[in-house]
C-alpha cells in the first residue's frame, strides 16, 4: 500500500515453490485490505464486469462515489461551460509515511538514527535490544516511536499500541518468513489526510511536573493514521478488484481478465470532474490496475480533448466530437456502449498526494506525483457519458471515499467530552488500553492533537 519510490528489495532463502506459494499468499493478504475497505461501503456489489462491454456497470456508478449526486454533471459541455477542465482542491490532504509493517508500523523510531534496517525481523530485534523504558528513564523522548509516545503517555507500555504493531508484523513474518515493504497503514493515511486538519505544529504534553512529551506532526499523522486504518466509519466504494499480477491482453490493449477492466473510464472522468471539480472534496483511489494496491489522495486535474480517429490533440470538444456513424472503422466497434452517438478521447493528467518521510519538522509540505491517463468517452445523443475505453495501460484500479461527516469511532467516547491532554483520567487511560487491544489510539485525544498541532 505505497508507491515504488519506498520499494526496497528482500533477498530471501526460498526454493521457486516456496517462491510461488509466499506470491498466492501475499495476493490474498492484499484482497484482505482491499476487502476492508469495501465491506464499509454502502454500495459496494460483487458483479463483475463484462469483458467484451465497456459500459458502465452497477458496481461502478460515478453518482455512487461523489458527494451530491443530484447534482452531478453528466454532460462534457455542461462541465467546459462551467470551467471544469482543470481543478484542484482549495486545500490539499498531507502527506505521511504509510507506517510500513516491515518497520514495525507506529512503533518505528524514525528519530532514531541506528534503526535503518531491510527487513522486519530486524527492526525487531534492534526494539527488543533497545527498550522504551531504558530511553524513558534517559529521558530520550524524542528518540521514541510515535506508539511509544503514546502508550507511555497512557500508561499502557504492554499491550499497547506499540505491541500491537510489532504483532502484525510478527504474524506475517512467522507464517511467511518475511513482511513485504508495500504493506502498510495507507488504507488509514489516503482518508485521514483529507478527513482530518494538517497538523502542522508540534504539541507538548506534560508527563508531570518536570517532563514534557512533545508529539510532532510526524507523531500525531502516525495516530490519526492508525486511527482510520483500524477504525469502522462509513465508504463509498465503486470500480472493480484486479487481482492479477500481469494480466493479459487482447489485440486492442484490453485486459483480458473481467476484473482488470476496472473503472470504466467514464465513471472516472465523471467521478474526479464532479468530485475534485464540483464539490471541491478529495477521494482516495487505487492508482494501478493491477494486484497491487496504491492508496492515493487525489488533488488535482487537468485534461484536453484528442480526436482519436485522427490521433491528435484539439483544441475543442467540438473538433474532437466523432459521430460513431462517420467512424465505420472504429477498432472498438465492437465493445462500444449501447447508444453511443459520439466519441471523444481525454488526455488526463492527475496530480494526487503521495508519502513522506517522518522527520521532528513542523510545517510539513504536502508532496504530490503526478499521473497521466488516456483515454475516450462514449457519449449519447445529448452528449452524455455512457462508457468508454481505457488507451493508456496504467489506469485505476478502483475508487473509494469517506462520507463527509463520517469519523472512526472508538471504545470510552463520551469521556473526551472535557478532554485535556495534560490530565488524563484513570478512566481514559483505562478505554485507551481497551482500544489498543483492537490497534486504536482513543479517538477524542487523537482529535484534540490533531486540533492543537492545526490550529494558527
Amino acid at each position: 500500500m505505497k508507491t515504488l519510490l519506498f520499494l526496497s528489495t528482500i533477498i530471501l532463502p526460498l526454493n521457486f515453490s516456496q517462491a510461488a506459494i509466499n506470491m498466492e499468499a501475499f495476493t490474498d493478504i492484499k484482497q484482505t485490505f482491499r476487502e476492508k475497505i469495501m465491506e464499509q461501503s454502502r454500495y459496494y456489489s460483487p458483479l463483475l464486469r463484462h469483458v467484451d462491454k465497456s459500459f458502465i456497470q452497477n458496481n461502478d456508478r460515478a453518482e455512487n462515489l461523489v458527494d451530491n449526486p443530484d447534482k452531478m454533471i453528466r454532460s462534457l459541455e455542461e462541465m467546459e461551460q462551467k470551467n471544469l477542465l482543470d481543478k484542484k482542491l482549495s486545500v490539499a490532504p498531507w502527506s505521511d509515511t504509510y507506517w510500513p509493517i516491515a518497520e514495525g508500523m507506529i512503533g518505528a523510531r524514525y528519530n532514531d538514527p541506528e534503526m535503518r534496517f531491510g527487513a522486519w525481523s530486524d527492526y525487531r530485534s534492534y526494539v527488543l535490544s533497545h527498550p522504551a523504558d531504558g530511553l524513558i528513564k534517559e529521558k530520550r523522548f524524542d528518540v521514541l516511536s510515535p506508539g511509544e509516545k503514546y502508550d507511555y503517555l497512557m500508561g499502557i507500555l504492554e499491550n499497547g499500541l506499540t505491541e500491537y504493531s510489532w504483532r502484525e508484523g510478527q504474524a506475517y513474518n512467522d507464517q511467511y518468513h518475511e513482511v513485504e515493504a508495500w504493506m502498510g497503514l495507507c488504507h488509514g493515511w489516503a482518508p485521514a489526510a483529507f478527513m482530518m486538519p494538517n497538523p502542522v505544529k508540534k504539541v507538548s504534553v506534560k508527563i508531570d511536573e518536570d517532563d514534557t512529551l512533545i508529539f510532532y506532526p510526524s507523531d500525531i499523522k502516525a495516530l490519526g493514521t492508525m486511527l482510520w486504518a483500524n477504525g469502522q466509519f462509513e465508504t463509498r466504494f465503486i470500480g472493480g478488484r484486479c487481482n492479477t499480477k500481469e494480466p493479459g491482453e487482447d489485440n486492442l490493449g484490453r485486459p483480458k481478465e473481467p476484473d482488470c477492466l476496472d473503472d470504466n473510464p467514464g465513471t472516472w472522468h465523471m467521478a474526479i470532474v464532479n468530485q475534485i471539480g464540483q464539490f471541491n472534496r478529495s477521494f482516495v483511489m487505487d492508482a494501478t490496475y493491477d494486484y497491487q494496491v496504491w492508496n492515493q489522495p487525489v488533488y488535482s486535474y487537468k485534461y484536453s480533448y484528442v480526436n482519436v480517429k485522427k490521433k491528435r490533440r484539439v483544441a475543442s470538444l467540438k473538433e474532437a466530437l466523432i459521430s460513431v456513424e462517420d467512424w465505420k472503422a472504429d477498432p472498438r466497434r465492437r465493445v462500444r456502449s449501447p447508444g453511443t452517438k459520439y466519441i471523444v478521447g481525454i488526455s488526463m493528467n492527475v496530480e494526487y498526494v503521495r508519502e513522506s518521510v517522518p522527520s521532528l519538522n513542523e510545517f510539513q509540505p504536502s508532496l504530490f506525483a503526478m499521473a497521466s491517463y488516456d483515454y475516450d468517452l462514449e457519449l449519447d445523443s445529448a452528449k452524455r457519458i455512457l462508457g468508454g475505453e481505457w488507451y493508456s495501460r496504467q489506469h485505476p484500479d478502483f475508487l473509494w471515499v469517506a462520507s463527509p461527516e463520517s469519523r472512526p469511532r472508538t471504545y470510552g467516547e463520551q469521556l473526551g467530552n472535557s478532554m485535556d491532554i495534560h490530565h488524563l483520567s484513570n478512566d481514559i487511560k483505562k478505554a485507551a488500553a481497551v482500544n489498543a487491544r483492537n490497534g486504536l489510539p482513543f479517538g477524542p485525544f487523537v482529535y484534540e492533537l490533531f486540533k492543537q498541532s492545526a490550529r494558527p
